[in-house]
């Protein structure tokens, strides 16, 4: 790890590594409402970290007010992705979020930080059984057992969630005053 490691401080990270198959064309460089989904994404996490760290390719989102960095283990999923995060963020604590979750709020975020306490590994939203792990917070402590999973090729990211120790919290669209759609994704021309 080539980091300077900062226990006081988040890194926010944006996931833009994604096919983007259904879509057919790249999700994190589609404009709604005048921003791409990307700049949305970091525009929610820049005002709750102290750096920002987009995993994806940097030839293709280079051009952004953060640090890019390409996925060190191309095509294993969001768990590839948050491990490669996890290996370059400068702080241990991160706040990691989909390009495509547009509708993700400051209060999440907010409290997602709020209940990634020291003994925490990571917090993660769950409404129901059905977990949110691209809009959650983790601290690299997860981070051995995660590469262990991507080792085995074990690349189902709740697996590895619950081998680290995760706490799920209850948080569901469209109660306690959670917008209905905060989770959504945009996957196809027709969420747009």
């Amino acid at each position: 790890m080539n980091v300077h490691l900062n226990h006081a401080g988040w890194t926010g990270v944006v996931l833009a590594g994604g096919r983007s198959s259904r879509m057919g064309r790249d999700k994190a460089l589609i404009e709604v409402g005048g921003r791409t989904l990307l700049q949305q994404a970091l525009d929610t996490l820049a005002p709750h970290v102290d750096e920002l760290l987009v995993i994806g390719d940097p030839e293709k989102y280079g051009h952004v007010a953060a640090r890019v960095v390409a996925d060190d283990m191309p095509g294993s999923g969001p768990l590839g992705g948050i491990t490669t995060a996890m290996r370059h963020a400068h702080h241990a604590r991160l706040l990691v979020l989909a390009c495509d979750m547009p509708h993700v709020t400051s209060r999440l975020v907010v409290r997602l930080k709020e209940g990634l306490s020291e003994e925490r590994s990571a917090f993660v939203p769950a409404c129901d059984g059905q977990v949110e792990p691209l809009a959650a917070a983790y601290h690299r402590q997860c981070l051995s057992v995660f590469e262990d999973h991507m080792h085995r090729q074990a690349l189902k990211l709740r697996d590895a969630l619950e081998a680290a120790g995760a706490t799920f919290v209850q948080i569901c669209p469209g109660e306690d005053g959670w917008p209905v759609d905060l989770f959504r994704n945009i996957n196809a021309p027709g969420d747009l």
